[in-house]
């Protein structure tokens, strides 16, 4: 795979937990320092770090919320390349897809809009600080500019790449709609890459223009699914899944509820497992986060966890904890 799919949990909105990557740091701090290197200052690489990290979550949010709403338990990595938004499970059609698909981008394109909208009727606010304007702009080109290219550009695996995909799949074969959705992103990647490289002299664009290329390649040339709705094949826990397990049960039975809901959220970090694990593991996030009083967070992960006794107390513990409107939002 192109991107990792593990990392450090950050924290949890609306029962969707946010982890980051050792490689994303490393890109924040280039990102941070790059100014540097010309007449910037660390300062502007600071505000432009934050702008992207901002501008990544609200995509990925994006995608999350809307997968959420169809039951698929979508949780989002910050990794080298910027954001991904992965579900425990595929949706279940191809339309389903496409709307998850489109809700990153129409959500930054609508916070960018906000923005802009912001600073034509409220130039005062905006204009109060130039550290603020200049942060204003960058969220402002980054998520108009950046959530067209992706949403605009056939590149698998962005995500007009994907919708590509989609809408071929709709008037062809899979197979075919595949191999064509591949080969054209292999040939526009490329003469991106190279703009992005020439013309606006960015390095990160070469580099992941390389690996975007490479993964088409190595997956046109495996014949691997881009779409699998198949739930029907049982998914075999990995041993690092059954190692994180074993240590999370140890945490759970010694009520070290901290460790034990870190290593629920890093097993979720690290793709998918079986059913039967997974269930486990919203019983072990759901009670341990209650015990630690983040009674709403809990409330998402006892909705997925099995029917026990156990649960449905947790549940209805959480519940009395949670003032009169969370309870009816729950």
């Amino acid at each position: 795979m192109l991107f990792e799919r593990s990392g450090l949990h950050l924290f949890t909105w609306r029962g969707i937990a946010v982890s980051v990557s050792m490689w994303y740091m490393i890109l924040m701090a280039f990102i941070v320092f790059m100014p540097m290197m010309g007449s910037g200052t660390i300062i502007s690489g600071v505000i432009f770090a934050v702008a992207v990290t901002l501008s990544l979550l609200v995509h990925e949010f994006g995608h999350g919320l809307v997968s959420k709403h169809y039951g698929l338990g979508p949780r989002i990595l910050l990794h080298g390349f910027g954001g991904l938004c992965i579900s425990d499970s595929a949706a279940q059609s191809d339309g389903d897809d496409a709307r998850i698909l489109l809700a990153g981008p129409f959500a930054g394109l609508a916070f960018g809009g906000l923005l802009i909208a912001l600073q034509f009727f409220l130039p005062g606010v905006v204009g109060v600080s130039p550290l603020l304007a200049k942060f204003v702009g960058a969220l402002i080109w980054i998520n108009i500019v950046w959530s067209l290219v992706n949403l605009l550009l056939p590149i698998w695996p962005l995500d007009g790449g994907q919708l590509f995909h989609l809408i071929l799949r709709r008037f062809t074969a899979p197979d075919k709609a595949q191999r064509v959705a591949l080969t054209v992103s292999i040939f526009v990647v490329i003469p991106v890459a190279i703009v992005g490289f020439m013309v606006l002299k960015s390095l990160f664009f070469a580099i992941l223009g390389l690996f975007i290329l490479m993964d088409n390649v190595n997956t046109l040339q495996s014949g691997h699914a881009l779409v699998d709705r198949a739930g029907s094949k049982p998914k075999k826990a990995s041993s690092f899944h059954e190692e994180l397990m074993r240590e999370a049960e140890i945490a759970f039975k010694e009520q070290d509820w901290r460790e034990a809901a870190r290593l629920g959220h890093h097993m979720r970090s690290v793709g998918s497992m079986p059913n039967a694990m997974l269930k486990r593991v919203w019983t072990i996030l759901g009670i341990a986060t209650m015990e630690l009083g983040h009674f709403d967070e809990a409330l998402n992960y006892l909705e997925r966890a099995p029917d026990t006794n156990e649960v449905r107390t947790a549940y209805q513990r959480c519940k009395k904890q949670l003032p009169g409107d969370a309870k009816n939002l729950a």
